[in-house]
């Protein structure tokens, strides 16, 4: 039975993950907007490198995203897939059937984005997102219509059909988690 203390607490919780995430998606589109920027190329590298990035956190977010819409309709306390995973022994279980690479094949994609990067990738696109937050708020409260253009913008950056991607691997790992039980 969930009381109203831990319901308050698991609310707050979840409320800032989403806010961690928004500013995790907020520096990948800005980030995006530099790799494709036309009038300031990148060299060679440079773009390969942030192209790497962009997709490897784009995933990552994807899946964070799907763990923490499933784990609101539950509702469970947020998890933060970044960390999950240093949380337990070799020997212990892992308590959700989803997150454990043994039974789960989305764990398993969790704990290379984690290897091959994302504890230090997530932190990074996190507080770059949060720096352009800090910026623009002031701007867009003074100009509303700033809004419309920044919706623009992020309407151009991010194809149709990357964020039908993005609600396909959240609407499965739903999907996967209700088949389960």
């Amino acid at each position: 039975m969930v009381t109203l203390n831990k319901f308050l607490k698991g609310a707050i919780e979840h409320g800032f993950l989403l806010m961690v995430n928004f500013c995790v998606l907020l520096g990948i589109i800005m980030s995006f907007q530099l790799l494709v920027s036309p009038l300031y190329p990148l060299p060679f590298l440079n773009a390969l490198l942030l192209g790497y990035m962009v997709i490897h956190t784009s995933i990552l977010l994807s899946i964070q995203v799907g763990v923490q819409v499933l784990e609101i309709i539950k509702v469970r306390s947020p998890t933060i897939l970044i960390g999950y995973y240093f949380k337990f022994d070799d020997q212990e279980i892992i308590p959700v059937p989803l997150l454990d690479p043994i039974k789960s094949k989305i764990a398993v994609i969790i704990i290379l984005l984690t290897i091959s990067g994302g504890i230090l990738l997530y932190p990074i696109f996190a507080i770059y997102g949060m720096l352009h937050l800090w910026v623009r708020l002031p701007i867009i409260a003074l100009h509303p219509s700033t809004i419309i253009s920044y919706f623009a913008l992020f309407l151009n950056l991010v194809p149709p059909l990357l964020l039908i991607g993005a609600m396909a691997i959240i609407l499965s790992i739903v999907m996967i988690e209700f088949k389960r039980e």
